[in-house]
């Protein structure tokens, strides 16, 4: 059928380009009609088909992608679901959205998680240790099974399942972070069995790294999130530069 319109319209052009080189000798009046026929013939022709096919809508068009500056942007939950697997935290923004997430649900501190997940694997979701544990938060299986995960390996299962078994611990422990990351490293047994935080290395070491991880992501978020000094630091002052000095060094040291 558009080959029907395109063959009408060519011929319709030819004749108006007769007819149009014919004006200056007075033109032939058959022709100019036939001209007019043709053209309504070819308006009908083109009403048939759109009613016969008519075209797409525009959702079915932005859909299709066929217009791509009316293409809908991506959600930004959903940018920051998506994941890579890499061996860098910065590259990773689904883990933090996992971690947030999770961290909310069983109310406990998201900073306390990123920093046991940076000492446990570094925050790479494939890592396995020696003893089996695998994934972000270093799970072993008994743990895994026993907290119903299929996929230790996904992000969201293994955080999910990680913050939950963490303030499981936290309140074993009656919120004793020492002994509660003990536990976690350990197991829950062995702080039985020694009516404390066992004496292996590991564990004190492994308690030692988290806490120190821990204070320095909590004295990071603090610096950021505390804009009135550096809001007084910027805020300009109609003293001389050294009063200026003299107020800085008053804002800036320790109460």
């Amino acid at each position: 059928m558009n080959l029907i319109i395109g063959a009408l319209i060519a011929t319709y052009l030819l004749f108006l380009i007769f007819e149009l080189s014919n004006l200056r000798r007075g033109g032939n009046k058959y022709l100019w009609a036939f001209s007019r026929f043709l053209l309504a013939g070819i308006a009908l022709t083109a009403v048939w088909m759109l009613h016969a096919q008519p075209l797409p809508p525009i959702t079915k068009l932005i859909q299709l992608n066929k217009i791509p500056f009316l293409t809908p942007q991506i959600h930004l939950d959903q940018f920051l679901k998506t994941t890579t697997i890499r061996n860098s935290a910065t590259e990773e923004p689904g883990i933090f959205w996992h971690i947030h997430h999770y961290s909310k649900l069983y109310e406990v501190d998201p900073l306390l998680v990123r920093a046991v997940i940076e000492v446990e694997s570094n925050f790479n979701p494939q890592a396995v240790s020696n003893n089996g544990a695998k994934g972000l938060m270093q799970i072993n299986p008994i743990t895994a099974k026993h907290l119903g995960l299929n996929n230790v390996f996904d992000i969201g299962e293994n955080i999910g399942g990680g913050v939950r078994y963490l303030r499981y611990l936290l309140e074993l422990y009656g919120w004793n972070l020492h002994m509660a990351l003990a536990s976690y490293n350990a197991g829950p047994s062995n702080i039985q069995r020694y009516n404390g935080i066992p004496p292996f290395q590991e564990t004190r070491r492994y308690v030692s790294r988290v806490i120190k991880v821990y204070k320095r992501l909590k004295r990071t978020d603090k610096v950021f999130n505390d804009t009135s000094r550096l809001s007084a630091l910027l805020r300009p002052s109609p003293n001389t530069e050294a009063n200026a000095d003299r107020s800085t060094q008053r804002q800036i040291s320790p109460q």
